[in-house]
């Protein structure tokens, strides 16, 4: 049956990759389909400098991880700011799900942080998610409207200027669950924006991605709002919900506007075939956006991991023209133009130790193509070529650092295995394959 699974669940991939290409057609057609490696201009000077994450869920207990993360998180992007030339952090916007469920003293422990990390220079963007109407969905929803008033602000939708740009922000509904109602008002505030000034980007933030934007729309995505900022070129929008990795490519889309996917600043996740649901990554991840924008409407952003204090090397956007949809650079299509087939180094080894459990565990570097590869379809076959374990597992492009690939493959007999390894990348083109002999102990 594992076998059986594992192809059924490729082909699908493989088939809504298709069908996804087909969904973004159109933008293609007006942009192109070849696409081009990041060049940030050499005299690209901000006037603008803004964090964004989401999806910290804090318990409001001391001494939790995630707590110590967004702490971090200030302190980090301050001494980031204080090493540029424009050495400002203008604004942390958080894009929902603060909390774990609502609770005051999730608000409490927010607060807290906030107070004691924020300096003067920097606003606080702060959008209410659905994990702030969990604690109170089986009595009055509502209740979390109230809630976030009482701690964060009366106001839950938001238009702010910050150094001559717009940050929209915009709640859901009083049910936690929808847009509906705030349609017409985000209408108004585009519309008044682009009045003032048509060429510059707007920045838009909500909890939900816009449907079928970036990775992680199809099932964690919001039509409503999709429908609205279909008519904005200028607007930039930012959010989370899904926990999908934003190192991903397909994290990041330009169509009629431009979708940027958050992550999670606690653990993020992926959907390897959209079968078996939501996948966590292998060990600790987080990150956030760094934005920095020029006087022209420029935008330089690049991603941050909160685990490993650095930023990804090979994962930055630079986003230019943004009223010109023939110059949209990360459309569908031109992003998966560059996507090449994962390769294993020269030489690469499978290794398999136990743990404290007695369990087994076999290790191997990362594949790479164009894009690290996005996971791995890993068989192993005893000495008479049955197969005792397969699985596919999401890879380790969720870190900025470079390490092994570690699985557990349960307990084993002492004995003579036989390792296969396939890669696949983000666009699920298949890699070589990595065979490799081990023993068990």
């Amino acid at each position: 049956m594992q076998n059986v699974s594992n192809i059924i669940s490729q082909a699908v991939s493989k088939s809504l990759t298709s069908v996804f290409g087909g969904g973004f057609l159109l933008s293609a057609v007006r942009s192109g389909f070849k696409g081009k490696k990041t060049i940030v201009p050499s005299d690209f000077a901000p006037v603008i400098r803004f964090a964004v994450c989401s999806d910290i869920h804090l318990n409001g207990e001391e001494g939790q991880e995630a707590a110590a993360r967004f702490s971090q998180l200030f302190d980090d992007m301050y001494n980031y700011a204080s090493d540029c030339a424009y050495n400002r952090l203008d604004a942390v916007m958080v894009a929902g799900d603060f909390s774990g469920g609502g609770a005051e003293k999730q608000y409490v422990m927010y607060n807290k942080i906030t107070k004691e990390k924020l300096r003067k220079e920097t606003q606080l963007l702060t959008v209410i998610g659905n994990h702030e109407f969990i604690d109170y969905r089986d009595v009055d929803a509502t209740v979390g409207y109230t809630v976030y008033k009482k701690y964060v602000s009366d106001v839950l939708d938001t238009d702010v200027i910050i150094n001559g740009y717009h940050f929209i922000g915009v709640a859901y509904d009083d049910n936690g669950k929808t847009f509906t109602g705030k349609v017409e008002w985000l209408k108004e505030r585009l519309n008044n924006a682009v009045k003032e000034n048509p060429d510059m980007p707007i920045f838009v933030y909500q909890h939900p991605h816009p449907f079928l934007t970036v990775y992680g729309s199809v099932n964690w995505g919001d039509r409503d709002l999709r429908k609205v900022l279909n008519n904005y070129p200028q607007v930039v929008d930012f959010s989370g919900h899904s926990h999908y990795c934003p190192a991903d490519p397909r994290s990041v889309w330009q169509g009629a506007f431009t979708a940027v996917g958050c992550g999670s600043l606690s653990a993020f996740m992926g959907n390897l075939n959209y079968i078996e649901g939501d996948k966590d990554a292998p060990g600790k991840s987080g990150g956030a956006w760094v934005v920095e924008c020029d006087k022209n409407g420029n935008i330089l952003m690049q991603l941050y991991d909160i685990e490993n204090r650095q930023f990804f090397s090979d994962v930055k956007y630079y986003f230019t023209d943004l009223t010109d949809k023939s110059k949209r650079t990360y459309n569908w299509h031109k992003q998966k133009s560059l996507d090449t087939a994962p390769v294993f180094e020269k030489g690469a080894s499978v290794t398999v130790s136990k743990n404290e459990d007695g369990e087994s565990v076999i290790s191997f570097p990362e594949a790479k193509g164009f894009y690290e590869a996005e996971n791995y379809k890993i068989t192993l076959l005893d000495s008479n070529k049955k197969s005792v374990f397969e699985k596919t597992v999401i890879s380790d492009y969720v870190r900025a650092t470079e390490n092994d690939v570690f699985v557990n493959v349960g307990k084993l007999s002492s004995g003579e295995y036989t390792v296969k390894i396939n890669s696949y990348s983000p666009y699920a083109k298949k890699g070589e394959k990595l065979i490799k002999k081990v023993s068990v102990k």
